[in-house]
């Protein structure tokens, strides 16, 4: 829920957000509206999409003006590391994703819950981890998702172990908890690697890029729970242009814009396709837009996976993201 206070806050930059509407680019009637389009933003920063149209900006409900008298949607977005003790928000950062027209996955056909029952699916779930972890100067601990995808490595969000100095820590699906080590961090991609020494599990294999009407698995352990994997399918490839994690530095990245569940516990976790494949690696989801949700696809996420897959030297998770 977004609060009285940022409500409040918000209208006082009712005036900015109006003026930067003017830039968003309004959606195609096509009925994937595009393929190119970015969405990540910054605190006070509105980030301006390329493509379909989809402005953002960081932490603050921010209605945009339609072009040709189109309505306007507002939809807040919340990054999905969750914060133990089941709070709602992540607790470390949260977005504000504001739509154009009439851009959401409602233009695809509702997730086939069969896909559940497609067997790569279900063997990659094994791969799929609970990443368990304490900041104490962020004053939380925080959980989120990740997945084996090299040999005794582990990939998530950067937004899950950011700040994270104690007590990290790796659970599979059948309960076995491993000490953890990040050795790869990045922010702007909002990417972090993970070591965990005898996790023996087969990494699962990224794919090719997925394609609009695809069906996918949301695999994760949302709200701290147990393994849950919902049915998803992919809505649009966007490139989304915006600052990192911190709310700095400008990053260009390409996401998926995807129909499915997506809760608090999710971040990190991969969107598998049928098969068992790694789609993309979830971050965000929409709060106001109901199965709405964000994940970084598999290419984007390639050169920092590639870079982590041998590491063994702890690196430094900087400081706790804000929200």
């Amino acid at each position: 829920m977004t609060s009285q206070d940022e409500i409040t806050r918000t209208a006082n930059r009712l005036k900015d957000a109006f003026g930067a509407a003017a830039d968003v680019m309004t959606a195609s009637d096509s009925h994937v509206w595009g393929a190119a389009t970015d969405v990540i933003s910054s605190d006070d920063s509105l980030v301006r999409i390329r493509g379909p149209q989809i402005g953002h900006a960081w932490k603050w409900l921010v209605p945009l003006t339609a072009v040709a008298s189109v309505v306007v949607i507002a939809l807040v977005s919340v990054l999905v590391g969750h914060s133990a003790g089941n709070t709602l928000a992540s607790g470390r950062f949260t977005q504000v994703y504001s739509s154009l027209g009439q851009v959401h996955p409602a233009n695809v056909p509702a997730p086939d819950p069969a896909v559940l029952n497609n067997p790569g699916a279900q063997a990659a779930g094994s791969r799929v981890v609970k990443i368990l972890g304490s900041g104490p100067e962020c004053g939380k601990d925080i959980q989120g998702s990740g997945f084996v995808y090299a040999p005794q490595h582990v990939i998530t969000n950067a937004h899950v172990v950011a700040g994270v100095t104690q007590g990290q820590t790796v659970t599979t699906a059948d309960g076995v908890t491993y000490r953890a080590r990040v050795v790869l961090y990045d922010p702007r991609t909002d990417i972090a690697v993970l070591d965990v020494p005898g996790l023996n599990l087969a990494p699962l294999r990224f794919s090719t890029q997925a394609s609009p009407g695809d069906n996918a698995v949301v695999a994760g352990y949302p709200l701290d729970h147990s393994f849950t994997a919902v049915p998803a399918r992919i809505g649009q490839v966007l490139r989304a242009d915006g600052p990192d994690i911190y709310g700095s530095g400008q990053i260009d990245r390409q996401i998926y814009q995807i129909r499915g569940t997506v809760r608090p516990g999710n971040a990190g976790g991969p969107l598998l396709s049928p098969g068992g494949t790694v789609d993309g690696v979830v971050f965000a989801s929409a709060v106001q837009a109901p199965d709405t949700a964000f994940v970084l696809t598999a290419s984007e996420i390639q050169a920092d996976a590639h870079a982590g897959a041998n590491a063994t030297v702890p690196v430094s998770t900087q400081g706790c993201t804000p929200g």
